[in-house]
């Protein structure tokens, strides 16, 4: 089942946004990376040019690195919310969103600097109970959307959120 194509399957369900994860998440890997690689230069202009298979190795982790948040997405239609994810193995994990208990918006200052978020949903499903869409763009207006599609969608469906406790 194509995630670009979920009207021909439901023709109640629109796609609301689509995006990934920012590669800022990367920035202490391509740092480490970026020092390894001009240091095993160096080392290997001054003693021998077997050092640059060092940097090769630090370039090829960099690589990897941007290849695993690369691909994963994560869409929001009216109805649910999927996360996908993996280089080689995918795994596909999808939430309904009147399952959805809470929505919070975590800001902290290095991504901020950039208009970054990361939005965590508790959620009522028994296997990940907490779900989060890491450093994404515009973050507080996706998380107030994300709010009136949950409250649209459970009175859809007639249930609320009772807590026991």
């Amino acid at each position: 089942m194509e995630q670009n194509n979920l009207d021909q399957y439901n023709n109640n369900e629109v796609i609301v946004w689509k995006g990934k994860s920012s590669q800022l998440l990367n920035f202490k890997q391509f740092t480490m990376s970026l020092i390894v690689i001009g240091a095993s230069i160096w080392l290997a202009v001054l003693y021998s040019p077997f050092i640059y298979l060092v940097g090769v190795a630090a370039l090829l982790y960099a690589f990897y690195q941007y290849l695993i948040v690369n691909s994963a997405s994560y869409t929001i239609t009216n109805q649910r919310i999927i996360r996908r994810m993996g280089l080689f193995n995918r795994t596909t994990f999808e939430i309904e969103l009147y399952r959805v208990k809470d929505v919070h918006l975590y800001e902290p200052l290095q991504l901020r600097l950039f208009g970054l978020g990361t939005i965590s949903l508790i959620s009522s499903q028994r296997r990940e109970q907490i779900f989060e869409i890491i450093a994404v763009s515009n973050a507080a207006e996706i998380r107030e959307q994300l709010r009136h599609l949950v409250e649209k969608r459970r009175n859809e469906k007639g249930v609320g959120e009772y807590d026991t406790n």
